[in-house]
């Protein structure tokens, strides 16, 4: 889900009157960097629980999609337990590495799970080449070995939707559950 974060939190002014389109007016553009750690966490107090819901709430997220994966994530030095910098880690290699070793389903099995039917190649997934090129450098022609997140953010959108039908057949499960 970090490919819904944005670069910046939009802080509004929750004390003016909303303007035109119902918005409160935009006060400053706060780079997330500056939101994280220890620094982050002083910064976020200063602002205010309200200011940041309210101003949350007024921002567009980006989409489910390859490739958006927010700036500032791409740079975090993760830290880990006692404030100690892990330049090492890198995030969205964790995100997937992570997923693998808590044995997370892949899309195909998901797929399967969900009575879907699952892909035969990567044409079925997605009608971008340059994207069918990257799957096909990264995991061969084996598209049982595809992760779920990579397939989800992969799959073609469903028309007017900003979702796959695979995302929309969970979140259908998840809001008649």
């Amino acid at each position: 889900m970090h490919s819904l974060l944005p670069d910046c939190l939009h802080l509004r002014d929750i004390s003016a009157t909303p303007g035109p389109k119902k918005s409160p007016p935009l006060i400053e553009k706060v780079p997330m960097a500056n939101l994280m750690g220890i620094e982050g966490e002083k910064a976020l107090l200063a602002i205010g629980f309200t200011k940041q819901l309210v101003s949350m709430g007024h921002q567009a997220c980006g989409a489910f999609e390859l490739w958006n994966y927010p700036t500032f994530l791409r740079d975090l030095v993760v830290q880990d337990i006692n404030i100690h910098d892990r330049p090492d880690h890198v995030l969205h290699d964790a995100v997937l590495n992570g997923d693998r070793e808590r044995n997370i389903a892949r899309y195909n099995d998901s797929r399967r799970a969900l009575l879907l039917i699952p892909i035969s190649k990567w044409k079925n997934l997605t009608d971008d080449d340059e994207v069918i090129q990257a799957l096909d450098e990264m995991y061969g022609h084996d598209v049982e070995e595809l992760d779920l997140l990579v397939g989800l953010m992969a799959e073609k959108k469903i028309e007017g939707f900003a979702i796959s039908e695979t995302a929309f057949v969970v979140f259908l499960l998840m809001a008649t559950w």
